[in-house]
């Protein structure tokens, strides 16, 4: 782990403790026992032969002023559900104030597409936390935290019948990822420390992992041309970053529907079109 995730995972650390403190692991547990409203199945919004788009919102920076805090997640999510997403992803970490929750809560509650929430998970509570704040998924950083606590984690998102989408950046990332269980994998183009995206890492990353589990490529993609070259590499879907504006953030949306994504078969080899065509 290098130092700026290190630094992440302690600040991760110190944040959960503090919320331990208020909402202790056991409360949550009995609370996921007594039951809740369905989770939406992200893994049957991403399934099909066209690439599946999720579209991630992010709480503007801190500059200009007027854009914080005029930001609805609201309204974003049900602008990007219009658009034609099959999920939402929300990120909902602040290094100033901590995780966002009511980021999710919102944007979940007036559409009725499956929201993953992007944080920084390093222990189990968190996806548990996640469960009670309405996430019908976690996406899970497989270089924040070793295996042990990625299995746990993935066993606890079984549990509590969210998907577990396990972020990867290199091989052996994917081989912990496929023995923790995941079932979605997300190949981060982004590096986590330059912030550079490279798509040539789902290029590389995704023919290593088997057809069953479902391959999202994550960040980078901005273009037909992105969306298609992921594609061609095997991404079942791709998580990006719409623009600011809305208007902007719904034509690129509509301009990434419709690419044809053949997937891969049981030993990672991407499919033709034309045995997509045969199913």
């Amino acid at each position: 782990m290098n130092n700026e995730l290190r630094q992440i995972a302690d600040r991760k650390r110190l944040e959960i403790a503090a919320e331990q403190e208020d909402l202790p692991q056991h409360e949550l547990v009995q609370r996921s026992l007594e039951g809740a409203e369905p989770r939406r199945n992200i893994t049957a919004a991403l399934a099909g032969r066209e690439l599946r788009l999720i579209a991630e919102i992010r709480r503007p920076p801190a500059e200009p002023v007027e854009d914080r805090l005029m930001f609805d997640p609201r309204f974003v999510a049900q602008e990007f559900a219009g658009a034609g997403a099959a999920a939402i992803s929300v990120f909902t970490d602040d290094p100033r104030v901590g995780t966002e929750p009511h980021l999710l809560r919102r944007a979940r509650r007036y559409m009725a597409l499956p929201v993953l929430q992007w944080d920084w998970f390093v222990d189990e509570y968190q996806v548990y936390r996640a469960w009670d704040d309405g996430a019908d998924a976690v996406a899970l950083v497989v270089g924040l935290v070793d295996d042990d606590t990625l299995q746990r984690m993935v066993r606890s998102a079984a549990k509590l019948r969210i998907a577990a989408v396990a972020m990867v950046r290199d091989r052996l990332e994917v081989d912990s990822a496929l023995a923790a269980g995941a079932e979605i994998i997300a190949i981060s183009n982004r590096d986590y420390v330059s912030g550079e995206s490279d798509l040539s890492v789902t290029e590389t990353l995704a023919r290593t992992i088997p057809g069953r589990i479902l391959v999202i490529s994550a960040h980078g993609i901005g273009s037909r041309e992105e969306a298609e070259r992921v594609a061609a590499a095997g991404a079942d879907a791709a998580l990006f970053e719409p623009p600011s504006d809305y208007e902007l953030a719904k034509d690129a949306i509509r301009d990434l529907r419709g690419v044809l994504a053949p997937g891969r078969d049981d030993t990672g080899r991407t499919r033709s079109i034309d045995e997509l065509e045969e199913d």
